[in-house]
């Protein structure tokens, strides 16, 4: 398994360890919100008579505001803040007044939690406390300022501004340890991306080891055909100057293509691509491996100069592929190109007969390889149509109607008004 396949295997554990991380929280908070509960309400009770409707109410509050600040934190401060100052209230002085240690321990709870996520608030919820309760001991319906209950307002000032800080401390942990996770994300993708390059760039060098050392082979044989066979009739001399020239054109057209697959940022070499107007050479180089073919060219050389370039290739590679189906099923059958254009569209046929009898039956469409998917796509990209498919003699027949450039923004010009008329 490479690294690649570990970090996307891996990938998962960052998002599953954050969900456990708040699972977490949420089972520590609650524990202890359910425990300060029912001490918050049996302790005024019991110890200062304080009645039970109201101690319950009030624990419930606070109890309910530690649970509502993981996705409340201004709500639970609020309600936080109002449980400590409605106990100082109604509770009696004696032991930890004006704020008792439930009191202190939900209160710096949910400050700290709030402050993780908006310090702001945290610190708000703390001050108002420490203010309030101050004021109740100076001046509410108990006021009593005696040694023990400045004691325990210092404590509890004391504890709101460390949990004021951890809250702060454990926030810029979590935003930090966010970024990192980020970071590192980006860092994988691109390291994906570079192993991709290189990746590509190894194919490339590997398909131009397997492929360019037998097409220099075929082109320099023969080229140097010729010189090395003197007894070679004309015909024979044509037909080698012929190969030498398919493979020469074969290895300029790898070479583009592989300059492209090498790297991203590289573009291809300027090697002029075919057009419409090499069918006929590419028709008589195919007349030339046995078959019998017949070209029915009623686009005018004005039409054919016209094409957008990448309409007049697609042309061209898809009577190429025609040819080489064939060339390879049905070879030596009789072959019929027309080509013409009609209704602002090109229409494009390719039909041969049924192959001989010494050559392996036709195909069917899409059965195997990726010829007839290729000419689709490549017809799909200028919005037209291609159908491939057997004949009723026997043979095989594709036509491809590709819309010109300007039938294709005509219509979209239709389409976009009659979609502004509807609305």
């Amino acid at each position: 398994m490479t690294s690649t396949s570990l970090r996307a295997t891996g990938a998962p554990e960052r998002p599953a360890r954050a969900s456990a991380g708040r699972i977490t929280l949420w089972v520590f908070v609650i524990v202890a919100a359910v425990t300060i509960f029912p001490i918050s309400a049996a302790l005024p009770a019991a110890a200062y008579g304080v009645p039970v409707a109201i101690t319950l109410l009030l624990a419930m509050v606070q109890a309910g505001a530690m649970v509502l600040v993981l996705i409340r934190p201004v709500l639970a401060s609020a309600l936080a803040v109002i449980g400590v100052l409605a106990f100082a209230l109604v509770t009696p002085p004696g032991g930890p007044w004006p704020v008792m240690v439930t009191s202190m321990l939900a209160m710096t709870a949910v400050i700290m939690l709030a402050s993780r996520a908006q310090w702001p608030v945290g610190l708000c919820a703390g001050v108002v406390a420490v203010l309030g309760s101050e004021a109740i001991a100076l001046w509410g319906p108990v006021a009593r300022q005696t040694g023990a209950a400045i004691a325990d307002l210092i404590v509890f000032a004391s504890l709101c501004a460390v949990a004021l800080l951890l809250g702060l401390l454990w926030g810029k942990w979590a935003a930090a340890r966010a970024q990192l996770v980020r970071e590192r994300a980006a860092t994988a993708a691109e390291l994906a991306r570079r192993e991709a390059v290189e990746e590509r760039t190894r194919l490339a060098r590997e398909l131009h080891d397997v492929v360019a050392h037998g097409m220099s082979a075929i082109q320099v044989q023969a080229s140097s055909a010729r010189y090395r066979l003197p007894a070679l009739s004309a015909e024979a001399v044509d037909e080698f100057d012929s190969i030498a020239a398919l493979a020469r054109q074969s290895m300029s057209e790898m070479r583009s293509l592989l300059a492209v697959l090498r790297s991203e940022e590289t573009e291809g070499e300027s090697v002029p691509q075919p057009t419409v107007a090499q069918v006929p050479q590419l028709v008589a180089a195919a007349e030339r491996s046995g078959s019998r073919i017949e070209l029915d060219d009623r686009l005018s050389s004005a039409q054919a100069a016209a094409f957008d370039p990448v309409l007049s290739l697609t042309i061209y590679r898809i009577v190429q592929e025609s040819l080489s189906n064939v060339a390879r099923h049905a070879t030596g059958a009789d072959t019929l190109i027309t080509l013409e254009q009609r209704d602002g569209a090109v229409n494009l046929e390719v039909r041969n007969a049924a192959a001989l009898a010494t050559t392996a039956p036709c195909m069917l469409p899409d059965a195997g390889g990726h010829g007839i998917r290729g000419m689709r796509e490549r017809v799909a990209l200028h919005h037209g149509t291609l159908e491939a498919v057997p004949t009723v003699d026997g043979g095989f027949v594709v036509r491809a109607v590709i819309p010109l450039a300007q039938a294709v923004s005509k219509r979209d010009s239709d389409l976009d008004s009659d979609q502004k008329d509807t609305a």
